[in-house]
């Protein structure tokens, strides 16, 4: 596949920058080590994380409709899992960073200053969805443990008059204003940036959860409040030097970030920089052209199979009946509400190799491992899980984007993976 112009330079320049630490930009570039906060990953955890999820496509796939006037793909997905209901990222080097922390293998979280004086806030950093909300300062025990947007204290705030609801089916779930005010990430300010202050909060955010709110890196077609994202505010504010993001998020310590205004060239082998383009503008879509395992394909549609690059899904999802198939020849794998199980001395053997733009990148043992099923059992919970009603749509989370740098393009809409540095 034929690459942009600016990843092409981004490739060229690598060698450069590289042997050249003292470059003037790299000097004044901001990066972070991160930390990672790791936690045991439990059944209740992972059922409450994938209802999270698709509850978070059926929002965004209604947002696309409403923005564009016309239907995704995942529209009609059908009802969004539930429990228990089934069974069986100018120049390479370019740009600052954020560092990333993970909490509980679910979200990845950042910290963003907002108003002014300006207030810190930690995010949840989501590539599948596109909105920033905090929780508002009248919000009640829903958001207790977080901090807390008053709008009244940021000079810069401005009160749009708008509410906004965000439902799941046929439930209100969380519900606010949006205001705009100056947000900045990693040295960079948005003005006059839109964010939703909430009343009510999500359920996922409790008090347990470690982000303050959510930060969408996604595309406007797919706003809950119809506006501008963050990082396109950025773009459109002509602060960037090049309109691109990179995200690592390594297994290894101190190597997890997000960089804005480039990639980290540091972090990843440039010769295995590959660049797929965005199908459907949207979310991060790009074409998926072959899952295997053990050398051995499973049946993907080259024509149909499409992939959502999504930093908020722990997994890579897929249809039901696609998972099914991928585990029917391993011996002990069961499912319990879509959620597969292998016993661990053999998980391993079974984590898959994804093919985009006609490079191969496997996804290790160990991310594709997520522990046992409770203390003491000798089941696992394996990566690759189903997830109703995405027909020919796989979410393609952690247990692979833990595996390579990803480099998202936002002017010439492309995705770039290459592999991670040892």
């Amino acid at each position: 596949m034929r690459p942009s112009t600016a990843l092409l330079t981004l490739c060229c320049l690598v060698s450069l920058i590289v042997a050249s630490p003292l470059d003037a930009y790299q000097r004044n570039t901001i990066s972070i080590p991160l930390s990672r906060i790791s936690g045991d990953t439990t059944m209740t955890d992972v059922k409450a994380h994938l209802t999270a999820v698709s509850h978070k496509y059926n929002v965004t796939s209604r947002n696309y409709m409403l923005n564009t006037g016309s239907p995704h793909s995942l529209s009609n997905r059908g009802p969004p899992y539930k429990l228990g209901e089934r069974s069986t990222g100018s120049l390479t080097g370019d740009g600052n960073s954020v560092p990333l922390k993970n909490q509980s293998a679910t979200l990845w979280y950042g910290s963003i200053a907002v108003g002014e004086p300006p207030e810190s806030f930690t995010v949840h950093i989501d590539t599948g969805s596109a909105d920033l909300l905090l929780s508002s300062v009248r919000c009640g025990i829903s958001c207790a443990g977080h901090r807390r947007y008053n709008a009244t204290s940021s000079s810069t705030s401005l009160d749009l008059s708008t509410p906004f609801v965000v439902k799941y089916g046929n439930r209100t779930e969380m519900g606010g204003d949006e205001y705009t005010d100056v947000v900045e990430l990693a040295g960079y300010k948005a003005i006059n940036q839109t964010l939703g202050a909430a009343d009510t909060y999500y359920p996922d955010f409790a008090a347990s959860n470690a982000p303050d709110g959510l930060l969408g890196f996604a595309f406007r077609e797919i706003s809950s409040y119809g506006a501008t994202p963050l990082f396109q505010t950025l773009v459109d504010n002509h602060v960037l030097r090049m309109n691109v993001f990179g995200i690592s998020l390594s297994t290894q310590k101190d190597k997890s970030e997000l960089r804005i205004g480039g990639s980290n060239p540091s972090m990843y082998e440039p010769d295995t920089l590959t660049i797929v383009p965005v199908t459907v503008k949207g979310y991060w879509q790009i074409q998926l052209d072959r899952l295997s395992q053990n050398g051995e394909d499973m049946i993907v549609p080259t024509d149909k199979a499409q992939a959502i690059v999504d930093t908020g899904t722990a997994f890579i999802a897929t249809d039901p009946e696609n998972a099914a198939k991928y585990y029917e020849n391993v011996k002990g794998a069961r499912a319990v509400d879509e959620i597969w199980t292998v016993p661990c001395d053999t998980i391993g053997l079974y984590a898959p190799t994804l093919t985009f733009g006609g490079r191969l990148f496997p996804v290790s043992s160990s991310t594709f491992n997520l522990g046992p099923v409770h203390e003491g059992s000798t089941d696992c919970i394996a990566g690759l899980t189903g997830m109703p009603g995405i027909g020919e749509h796989w979410i393609i989370g952690d247990v692979f984007l833990q595996n390579v740098y990803t480099i998202f393009d936002v002017g010439n809409t492309e995705v770039g993976f290459a592999n991670l540095k040892l």
